[in-house]
């Protein structure tokens, strides 16, 4: 995901808020949120489900 710079703060406000909700959805294994190193508009979410449904 792409972000402009202005959004940022309120994107990662967002996720913050979130995140345990998603982390406790039936089948979610694992859910973290990494930012590219080169750019920091750039966020990746990477979570792990037990199966294609869950997600």
């Amino acid at each position: 995901m792409e972000f402009a710079e202005e959004n940022i703060s309120l994107f990662l406000d967002n996720f913050e808020t979130l995140k345990e909700k998603i982390r406790n959805f039936t089948g979610c294994l694992f859910l973290e949120l990494y930012r590219d190193k080169n750019d920091g508009t750039i966020f990746f979410a990477y979570s792990k489900w037990e199966d294609e449904i869950d997600l």
